[in-house]
């Protein structure tokens, strides 16, 4: 495997980020939706919402990230854990996928009230590429607040 991405022989332009997988490379742009800014190279924030409740029931966070495996990889296996950056005592998460698993590669599982889990339960036997949304809903003192994980998950031969 050659990195297209350190060795510059990509195509991504300037708005783009190199993103190198066995075999070749993906070109990624991280774009943020309306009501969010851009915080490090893969994050969105929520802007502040004052009284607008709509907005108050949007995710806290965006966060992307990229995960590369070859095809028929053991399974099950995790292949992604999330959770609250700083964990409180009676913190309580649910986590679930809401697109991108229509067929059934992917499930969830709870480690503890904090953490929790992206099992791959079915193997991928062809390269592809796949864009999974994690939710976590977070519950905390009796509030929940909400943070969205953009997997892209890059499938290689």
């Amino acid at each position: 495997d050659i990195d297209e991405c350190v060795a510059e022989s990509h195509n991504c332009s300037f708005n783009e980020t190199c993103f190198n997988i066995q075999g070749g490379f993906r070109c990624l742009s991280l774009e943020c939706p309306e009501n969010y800014r851009k915080s490090g190279d893969t994050r969105c924030e929520r802007l502040p919402c004052n009284e607008n409740k709509e907005c108050q029931s949007l995710p806290l966070r965006i966060t992307y990230y990229h995960l590369s495996f070859p095809t028929n990889i053991q399974v099950p296996t995790d292949i992604f854990r999330m959770g609250p950056s700083n964990a409180v005592p009676g913190d309580k998460i649910q986590l679930s996928i809401i697109s991108g698993n229509q067929e059934g590669f992917f499930t969830t599982k709870k480690v503890n009230n904090h953490s929790g889990l992206v099992v791959m339960q079915r193997q991928i036997t062809e390269p592809r590429d796949l864009l999974l949304t994690i939710q976590m809903r977070l519950s905390r003192h009796g509030t929940v607040n909400t943070s969205i994980a953009k997997l892209f998950i890059f499938v290689s031969a």
